[in-house]
C-alpha cells in the first residue's frame, strides 16, 4: 500500500555502485528484463476518453483484479490467454490514495485527503479548504463501495476518520471484519492530526452481513513514538499483526481483533522509513520494506547489500522474539525521473510486495516493486544471501516514466499498479511461479486462490 512521505523526517540518501545487467529482451519497446520475465498485459486506469488515473494497491477476487487509484477505484476481469486483463468497471471518487481491500462483495477505500464530504458525489469530492480542514471540519476516512456487479461499482456508506486513512488492513472474521487504519500526520486536519498527538493505528468494525452499519471504535493502538503505521499485515491463523510504524516495526497478538496486544518492537538503525510488511506462507518470516527517503525524496540503491531502499528479514518464529536474518536491496544504481510525477530525482526504492507460495516449503521467494526500477522476484531461501534471480523494467523512453508501486503474485502471475498514469494495471509471468497452480495448501486443494484475496492479509500456510 502505498506511499506519500513527508520531508520532516526524511533524508535523501545515494548509493553508488556498478553490477552486470542482463541485456535487453526483444519486445516491449526494448524493455530490460531478464529471459525469465515477460509482460503479458499493461492497461492504463481509464477515467475517460484519453484521461487515465494515477494507481496505487491492488486486491484480488476470483478472476477479477481491484485497483487504487486517487482518482476512484477501477475493476478489471482477467483471463488464461488473451488479452490476459480488461478493464470492466470504474467508480469515480477522488481522494488520495485509494489503497483498497476486498470483503465479499464490496471494497474498502482510503482516503487521506481533506474533502468537502464522504460520498462520491462531485461536491464531495473536492478538496477542502484550508480553512475547513484546519477547524477539522472537513472528512476523510474510508469509503465502502459495492462491487457485486463489477461493472457498475457502487458506492455505499462511509467512515469518518481522524488524520484520514493512508492505507487499510483487514482482518476477516465470521460476522465482523475489523479493519485497522493506517495512518500519520500529512494532511495537518484539526487538533487531533498532528506529530504530537496522533501516534496510533484506529480500528473501524464492518458487520459483514451489513456494512453500512460500519463504525469507528473507541480502542485505538498506541504506537508512540512512532508518528502513525505505514503499513500493517494480519496473520488470522496465528492470531498475529505486523506494522510498518516509520520509526518502528511492531508486532500484536490479535486474539482479540478489537485489542490488540503488543508482543515486540523491532529497531532496526539502517532503516529510514519503516514502510510495507509481509509474511513467508509458513508464518516463520516477516519482510520489512524501507521505503529509502520516501516517495517525496527519491531514493538510491547500487548493490544487494545496500542498506539502502532495502528488505529486511525476520525471523518470528517466536513473534515475542524477532531475530534479524539478512537483507536484500535493488542491485543496479538509479537513475532520474522525467516526469511530473516523479520528478527529477531517484525515486527507486523497496516498495510493495508479496510472497510467491512455493511446492518447496523450504523456498522463499518474494515479487515487489522498485518505482522506476520497475519490478522484480528475489530468493530469500536463504535470508542472509538473498538473490534476484529475475527483473523486468519497462523502456521508460516511449511514455512516462514507470513509476510501479505494488508488485504482487496472483494465481500464478504477477500484477503491478502503476503510479504514472500511461502505464497503468499490467500482468507479467516469471517462469519459476507458473507450475505453482497445482501447489497443495492447508485447507485448500490446487492452488487456485478463490474468494478475495488482501495481499496484507495472510491467508495461507503450510501443512
Amino acid at each position: 500500500m502505498r506511499s506519500r512521505a513527508t520531508a520532516i523526517f526524511l533524508v535523501l540518501m545515494l548509493a553508488a555502485g556498478v553490477m552486470a545487467t542482463v541485456p535487453a529482451q526483444a519486445g516491449h519497446n526494448d524493455d530490460d528484463h531478464t529471459k525469465n520475465f515477460r509482460q503479458l498485459a499493461l492497461e492504463e486506469i481509464k477515467l475517460g476518453k484519453d484521461v487515465y488515473g494515477q494507481g496505487s494497491d491492488l486486491a484480488f477476487k476470483d478472476d477479477l483484479v481491484i485497483a487504487g487509484a486517487y482518482e476512484g477505484t477501477a475493476i478489471y476481469k482477467t483471463f488464461e490467454s488473451q488479452p490476459y486483463l480488461k478493464q470492466i468497471g470504474f467508480i469515480p471518487c477522488n481522494g488520495g490514495q485509494g489503497d483498497v481491500s476486498v470483503m465479499g462483495d464490496y471494497v474498502i477505500v482510503s482516503v487521506d485527503s481533506p474533502l468537502v464530504g464522504p460520498t462520491c458525489k462531485p461536491e464531495d469530492t473536492t478538496a477542502a479548504s484550508a480553512p475547513v480542514y484546519a477547524a477539522g471540519l472537513a472528512w476523510e476516512g474510508i469509503r465502502i463501495i459495492d462491487i457485486s456487479d463489477p461493472t457498475r461499482p457502487e458506492y455505499v456508506t462511509s467512515v469518518d476518520i481522524p488524520c484520514g486513512s493512508h492505507t487499510n488492513t483487514i482482518l476477516p472474521g465470521k460476522t465482523k471484519t475489523h479493519v485497522y487504519i493506517e495512518s500519520y500526520p500529512l494532511s495537518g486536519q484539526g487538533v487531533d492530526c498532528n506529530y504530537a498527538v496522533h501516534r496510533k493505528v484506529q480500528i473501524v468494525e464492518i458487520p459483514n452481513a451489513d456494512p453500512k452499519k460500519a463504525k469507528l471504535l473507541d480502542e485505538a493502538i498506541d504506537v508512540t513514538p512512532n508518528i502513525g503505521c505505514h503499513d500493517i499485515t494480519t496473520f488470522p491463523e496465528r492470531k498475529l499483526m505486523f506494522g510498518a510504524c516509520v520509526s518502528q516495526s511492531i508486532v500484536w497478538s490479535i486474539k482479540d481483533p478489537a485489542k490488540p496486544v503488543e508482543l515486540a518492537r523491532i529497531t532496526n538503525p539502517q532503516m529510514q522509513i519503516h514502510h510495507s510488511t509481509a509474511m513467508t506462507w509458513d508464518g516463520k518470516v516477516l519482510i520489512l520494506g524501507d521505503e529509502a527517503g520516501g516517495a517525496a525524496a527519491g531514493g538510491g540503491v547500487g548493490g544487494e547489500d545496500s542498506f539502502i531502499g532495502a528488505a529486511w528479514f525476520y525471523d518470528v518464529s517466536d513473534p515475542e522474539n524477532p531475530e534479524l536474518l539478512g537483507h536484500h536491496s535493488y542491485p543496479r544504481p538509479p537513475e532520474m525521473g522525467t516526469d511530473a510525477i516523479t520528478g527529477a530525482r531517484p525515486r527507486w526504492t523497496n516498495h510493495n510486495f508479496s510472497v510467491i507460495p512455493m511446492k518447496d516449503p523450504k523456498k522463499y521467494l518474494f515479487a515487489v516493486s522498485y518505482y522506476l526500477g520497475g519490478i522484480a522476484v528475489v530468493d530469500f531461501s536463504n535470508p542472509a544471501d538473498a538473490k534476484e534471480i529475475g527483473r523486468y523494467r519497462r523502456d521508460n523512453s516511449q511514455s512516462a516514466t514507470q513509476d510501479t508501486w505494488s508488485s504482487y503474485w496472483y494465481n500464478g502471475r504477477i500484477y503491478t499498479n502503476d503510479h504514472a498514469s500511461k502505464h497503468g494495471v499490467g500482468v507479467y509471468e516469471f517462469d519459476g511461479t507458473t507450475s505453482m497452480k497445482t501447489t497443495q495448501f492447508f485447507g485448500r486443494g490446487p492452488l487456485n486462490q478463490q474468494g478475495e484475496v488482501n495481499p496484507q492479509v495472510q491467508i495461507w500456510s503450510f501443512r
